[in-house]
């Protein structure tokens, strides 16, 4: 019987060896190359974690409580537009493709009733060295945070609408998003008097494989 077992395991080696690709299930495939590929619905989530710091027009650092301790940037109350830029590179990991979720995470300074009116902006293009892209038009969508809103609650907001997120179709691996992020305080539709402050800004994305299987192609 031990043998027979030693036997089968050197079969199942050779076969292995000698394969163009090796389907452990219908979902999960081992590539000639060793590369680990996903199919299907077998795809991970992960995060795109964005570091918010680039301030503008009147966005602030500010503690967020009392006067002293650990600062997140705060968005004021009533000092028109207050705005944060950033750039985010989709990782070699990524489903090629696939939609991503924007969504941003923050807190309100004080507790008090009314909404947060907040606004998102991207264009979004590819990185091809042979014949370069031109990034698009900006894209701008508006979100409404509902209150009332209790002093330093951590809350969510979707970037999308419904949350269905943007659109990556024809999109590669290292393409760039540039971004921003903005709170017009005097608009009436923000009806909160205080200041909100930007915890994290991130994005979910489906990865079908661990990184590329060249530098600069999936």
């Amino acid at each position: 019987m031990k043998h027979n077992i030693i036997l089968i395991a050197i079969l199942l080696t050779a076969t292995t060896m000698f394969a163009q690709e090796v389907k452990i299930n219908n979902n999960l495939v081992v590539e000639s190359d060793g590369t680990v590929r996903m199919d299907g619905t077998s795809t991970v989530w992960e995060d795109l974690r964005v570091t918010l710091d680039k301030g503008s027009s009147s966005a602030t650092l500010d503690y967020i409580s009392g006067s002293n301790g650990p600062q997140i940037w705060f968005f004021k109350d009533n000092a028109s537009v207050e705005a944060m830029s950033f750039t985010v590179q989709l990782p070699h990991g990524w489903k090629e493709g696939s939609t991503i979720y924007p969504h941003m995470h923050w807190l309100p300074k004080l507790t008090a009733t009314g909404n947060v009116e907040w606004n998102f902006e991207y264009t979004w293009a590819n990185n091809n060295n042979s014949s370069p892209e031109v990034f698009p038009a900006i894209t701008t969508s508006t979100f409404i945070s509902t209150g009332p809103f209790t002093a330093r609650s951590f809350l969510t907001t979707t970037l999308s609408a419904s949350n269905v997120g943007i659109d990556g179709s024809g999109k590669t691996v290292s393409s760039i998003l540039i971004c921003r992020i903005w709170r017009r305080s005097d608009n009436p539709n923000d009806t909160y008097n205080a200041d909100a402050g930007v915890l994290f800004l991130d994005f979910h994305y489906q990865m079908d494989t661990f990184g590329s299987r060249s530098e600069y192609t999936k």
